[in-house]
């Protein structure tokens, strides 16, 4: 009896990217393990992708060392059935007693994809000047760059932290406590400062945006540099 062809092989018009998302997996690094989320899609004019593929791909690669080689492994997997795939994956890296967000994107070659996200405190330089004391509130600073070369997430991180008045810590005691607020205060920044002291740090940046969350408005401030943009004005 001849074989049907699969249903998901079937032409179909159109070129499309197509594929799975919010595939949660444990990711191992030597001893360390970690959840990580991803997204793969292929480039495809066949009524549908074959997703167990693409899963298949992300279990047959779950752990080696750093995260971008192992999703270069992941493309190449895919690419022998299914072609053009890119590989997303998001997670948070433990740096000290924090968290930086971190986002990875890949194809098989070709330059790696980067976006960070990293809190801090933000202290307004207005309120500083006007009666010596600067009101403060947590702050977002988001990156994205690409890079030929692997990153290093942690100096990366550092780097970021430096951007702030001051950067976050979980656990402090009464003096503690207060030599970071004074740390704040020594350095107030608006919205825009974080921006420009991260553009400074990363002048090789596609887009960098900063969210201040205001403590005396109910709304918040906002800035951003983007390349493309930028290039315009």
């Amino acid at each position: 009896m001849p074989h049907d062809p699969e249903l998901q092989d079937s032409p179909a018009d159109n070129i499309i990217e197509a594929g799975i998302c919010n595939l949660r997996v444990m990711y191992k690094c030597g001893q360390l393990s970690f959840p990580v989320c991803l997204t793969l899609t292929v480039r495809t004019n066949l009524r549908g992708v074959h997703m167990s593929r693409l899963v298949g791909a992300v279990l047959r690669n779950g752990q080696g060392g750093a995260i971008e080689d192992t999703l270069r492994s992941i493309c190449r997997d895919v690419n022998r059935t299914q072609k053009g795939c890119v590989v997303k994956c998001e997670f948070q890296y433990p740096v000290g007693d924090q968290f930086m967000g971190v986002s990875v994107k890949v194809e098989e070659s070709g330059p790696i994809k980067y976006a960070f996200s990293k809190d801090g405190i933000a202290a307004c330089p207005c309120s500083k000047k006007t009666c010596g004391i600067a009101h403060m509130q947590r702050a977002t600073l988001r990156l994205s760059l690409s890079s030929l070369q692997i990153i290093d997430f942690r100096d990366v991180s550092k780097k970021l932290d430096s951007c702030f008045s001051a950067s976050l810590t979980e656990h402090l005691k009464r003096d503690e406590e207060a030599a970071k607020i004074l740390d704040a205060q020594n350095a107030p920044r608006f919205v825009e400062d974080l921006v420009r002291e991260c553009l400074k740090l990363f002048p090789q940046a596609n887009r960098i945006e900063a969210q201040s969350y205001e403590s005396i408005h109910s709304h918040d401030a906002i800035a951003y540099w983007d390349r493309a943009r930028a290039k315009l004005l």
